[in-house]
């Protein structure tokens, strides 16, 4: 066997360590690019059903507290349900709100987070035999209220979310939600 030149082997060497590494740079790439639409679909552009009548509204509690109280009180005044479940998980300088002609019910869940939340709300409506729930969480935490309500409530449910907080925020509820939302994953809950 004739020896090869001094140089040729390293020339083939290094075209291929040039295309690994592009490779590798595209993956990284398309990870990324779907990494930032996966977040924008769960978490920025959540989906959201339309209200409709049901037998409660439950009003999650959050960072967001004033847009979530504000459509929960939105709901039950123009008629969608005539019970509100209002939490005041995080919250409890948060008044419980007064509306004319709707019976509201505060309570402070346990454990104090979105699990406990939801887990109240269905003991509650299996206790009241209701088959219908709107929740209104934070614009972020959607996907995982819904996650957790298809979890624990047998009944219908939609999820109304709170408007969409200042852009100036979205970036803190994206990283949390990734957080809360892999645990919700993991956890078991109802």
């Amino acid at each position: 066997m004739i020896p090869a030149p001094v140089g040729v082997g390293d020339g083939r060497h290094r075209l291929r360590k040039r295309r690994w590494r592009r490779l590798g740079a595209g993956c990284a790439l398309l990870a990324l690019v779907a990494f930032v639409a996966l977040t924008g679909a769960l978490f920025v552009w959540p989906a959201g059903d339309r209200a409709q009548r049901v037998d409660a509204v439950l009003s999650l509690a959050g960072f967001d507290e004033h847009l979530r109280e504000q459509r929960a009180l939105t709901l039950v005044r123009e008629g969608y349900a005539r019970v509100l479940l209002f939490s005041e998980g995080h919250y409890p300088q948060v008044p419980c709100p007064r509306v004319p002609g709707v019976t509201v019910v505060c309570f402070m869940p346990r454990p104090a987070r979105t699990v406990g939340e939801v887990e109240f709300a269905a003991r509650y409506a299996a206790r009241h035999d209701w088959h219908s729930l709107m929740v209104v969480p934070g614009h972020a935490q959607a996907t995982r209220a819904r996650l957790l309500l298809a979890r624990c409530f047998p009944g219908h449910a939609v999820v109304v979310p709170a408007p969409a907080p200042p852009v100036t925020e979205v970036p803190f509820e994206v990283i949390y939600e990734w957080g809360a939302l892999l645990k919700a994953l993991v956890e078991p809950g109802c």
